[in-house]
């Protein structure tokens, strides 16, 4: 096994594949539009596509990956995302781009999934959510460096060459994996039931509220994310007028808060335990909900104030994710693949439903970003306060 360091790079440069699938390329999207003659909602529906995938293939890595050992399906996967990102580079229209966004997502699953479940191989409670928010610091890197690389790539190049970008890169994951991390899911641990007995881990999963309640309040947090992440790009740049490579300047620095709220929370997880720094995070992403709303609607703060308030939004996935992840795993030590790959599905499926509402309610202002903000944080504290077990026994 790698020393912890070393483990905590390469989990990190895993979970990054979520975030540098879409982050990357965000500044692009309206070029995207453009260069393959397609409407916003078309172009908006490669990210939805992304996710989409990944809501449905984490249910089937997630089994895939109980039953036989974390190693030989993340190798799988990562090949399957290196081939699909050539598909991507070489799209000759917005209808193949969808279809190879939603190939791509198979890996991107199968990276994100698996490293989630290996964490839960080797650690629990507390210890878990205190070594995601260390990983967290190596993830967080991703959306700092993601958009202002691509907005770089975009210029010196095209967005075709975001997706060369990301090819080398997964192959680079590959050899490191490949010759680096050894299998963390003895045969004795593994599962015996395979995909078809997994729907009844879902369906006991879905029936428990120790794993509903932190999944969805976190999930709700998330649909604000996705609200920016696909309106964002047309907001800031078509309507406020940054370029693209302000607007991936503007993004990594909502991911610096990210990473800040990391590190608070690695300090004090441990001291409080991740219940309540979820509550904490659910309590700041309201505010800065509220906050977001009030600018838009009165224009108080003009796009400084807009920038400020997702940036106290933005921050609080350093913490919050973590810790809902860690609660909702805590009770299903036998089930760690399952319960980590219905966590992220319920989670991206969120996402592809938001790039439906984003592109149904478009109207060229920043409101319908904002009202989702809003919805998403409400739900949020409903979920928490209403739903959540104040205790987290396991089983």
């Amino acid at each position: 096994m790698p020393n912890r360091t070393r483990l905590i790079f390469i989990l990190g440069a895993l979970i990054a594949f979520g975030p540098l699938s879409h982050d990357m390329y965000l500044p692009s999207l309206p070029a995207i539009a453009r260069e393959l003659d397609a409407t916003i909602a078309g172009a908006q529906a490669t990210l939805s596509a992304f996710m989409f995938g990944l809501a449905a293939n984490q249910l089937v890595v997630g089994p895939i990956s109980d039953r036989a050992g974390r190693r030989r399906p993340l190798l799988v996967g990562l090949a399957i995302y290196c081939l699909t990102s050539i598909a991507c580079a070489l799209a000759p229209n917005i209808e193949s781009l969808w279809a190879a966004r939603l190939v791509q997502s198979i890996g991107a699953c199968a990276a994100i999934v698996i490293a989630r479940a290996i964490v839960r191989d080797l650690y629990r409670g507390a210890e878990a959510a205190h070594f995601l928010s260390m990983l967290m610091l190596v993830f967080g890197v991703a959306p700092v460096v993601g958009p202002p690389l691509g907005a770089f790539i975009l210029e010196q190049s095209s967005w075709r060459g975001i997706f060369w970008f990301l090819t080398g890169f997964s192959l680079l994951v590959f050899i490191v994996v490949w010759r680096a991390l050894p299998e963390t899911l003895p045969p004795e641990r593994r599962s015996a039931t395979g995909i078809a007995g997994a729907l009844g881990s879902y369906f006991m999963l879905l029936g428990d509220r120790r794993f509903l309640a932190p999944t969805l309040a976190v999930d709700a947090i998330y649909a604000g994310l996705f609200a920016f992440i696909l309106a964002g790009p047309f907001v800031f740049i078509e309507l406020y007028g940054l370029t693209p490579q302000q607007f991936g300047i503007a993004f990594s620095v909502n991911a610096v808060g990210l990473m800040m709220a990391t590190q608070v929370n690695a300090r004090l997880v441990r001291r409080y335990g991740p219940a309540r720094m979820l509550t904490a995070s659910i309590i700041v992403y309201f505010f800065g909900a509220a906050m977001l709303m009030i600018s838009v609607l009165t224009g108080f703060g003009g796009l400084a104030g807009i920038l400020v308030s997702i940036f106290i939004c933005f921050s609080t996935l350093g913490a919050a994710p973590n810790n809902a992840l860690a609660l909702a795993t805590e009770p299903f030590p036998h089930a760690a693949g399952s319960a980590s790959a219905l966590f992220g599905s319920i989670q991206f499926g969120v996402g592809a439903l938001v790039g439906v509402i984003v592109g149904f309610i478009h109207d060229g202002t920043a409101l319908p970003m904002a009202a989702i903000f809003l919805a998403a944080a409400i739900g949020a504290l409903i979920v928490n306060f209403a739903l959540m077990p104040r205790a987290q026994p396991a089983v």
